[in-house]
């Protein structure tokens, strides 16, 4: 059995992250961290999965668990996502490291404490964070612009095992994502000046992606594994033009996807049944806090 240390910021959205990279769903859920059978190395693909790896051994009494390491070299790290279970850990992370051989040229073990549940695991892989910060730093970006992070969860939530296609590819965030995860990645917009960025900002990465202009409402190809987008939803729309763009580009893209569709949304719009209406039928929402005057919506459905 593996294990995943969440981001607590948005725990259902981790989840929701990791089951559709393992494509299946958690075995066991205590706060903070989830039991799962699949790839032990989850984390390395993921924006809200810290750490992954193998559990070792997992029980209520730190006894149990100093049995099952006793004698073996780690280095050691402690997470303890509910303040309460503080001073409790102190004791169970000196039990630990008083019966095993301590070194950082040894494999790293994470200990959990969670719930009055102490999990001990040998981590595998862990968030690429340096590859996000890269990637913030493209040349070009605007305000309002999806941060890499929230790019890269959306990529994942769409399971797409081969092509994501996005119609409002803006400067590129889910395309250079999409391709750093191995994905053919086709994008478009109807402004030249975005076709213009987002290739620029690929150039940059030397990442290669195929980028159109063309209008989100009549998407550049007929079929698609997965649609992952960032639609406009700024000030820039009157409530009925955006409301008919929404509407429009949700019938353009049910006759094409074949898997999810997945896109963010100011939270303060309820899209639920202009999508019903053209054909989703399964629905899942995230809302992600951004500042004081955003908070998006994460939308993932499916036909």
């Amino acid at each position: 059995m593996n294990y995943a240390y969440l981001n607590l910021d948005n725990i259902f959205l981790a989840l929701h992250e990791l089951r559709s990279l393992i494509h299946g769903t958690e075995k066991e859920y205590y706060y903070g961290v989830a039991l799962y059978d699949g790839s032990e190395k989850v984390a390395e693909k993921s924006g809200t999965i810290k750490k992954s790896g193998v559990v070792l051994a997992m029980s209520t009494d730190v006894k149990d668990i100093v049995d099952q390491l006793r004698g073996h070299c780690f280095s050691v790290d402690i997470d303890v996502p509910m303040r309460e279970y503080k001073n409790y850990a102190k004791g169970v992370y000196g039990e630990v490291v008083s019966s095993i051989k301590t070194s950082k040229k040894c494999d790293k073990l994470d200990l959990i404490v969670t719930e009055g549940m102490i999990i001990a695991g040998k981590r595998a892989s862990e968030k690429d964070t340096w590859s996000l910060i890269s990637h913030s730093k493209r040349p070009y970006t605007q305000s309002g612009s999806l941060n890499p992070e929230l790019g890269r969860v959306m990529v994942n939530l769409s399971e797409s095992s081969q092509q994501i296609l996005d119609p409002f590819v803006g400067t590129g965030t889910i395309m250079i994502e999409g391709k750093w995860l191995g994905l053919n990645c086709i994008g478009s917009d109807i402004d030249p000046s975005m076709v213009y960025k987002t290739l620029f900002n690929l150039k940059h990465f030397n990442y290669d992606c195929e980028i159109l202009q063309a209008d989100a409402t009549f998407p550049p190809m007929r079929e698609t594994e997965s649609v992952v987008t960032d639609p406009p939803y700024g000030r820039s729309f009157s409530p009925k033009g955006l409301s008919d763009l929404y509407e429009e580009f949700f019938y353009s893209v049910v006759e094409l996807v074949r898997g999810k569709v997945v896109f963010t949304t100011d939270f303060k719009f309820d899209w639920r049944d202009a999508l019903k209406s053209s054909g989703f039928k399964d629905i899942q929402i995230h809302t992600i806090y951004e500042h004081k005057s955003l908070s998006r919506a994460i939308y993932v459905v499916t036909k």
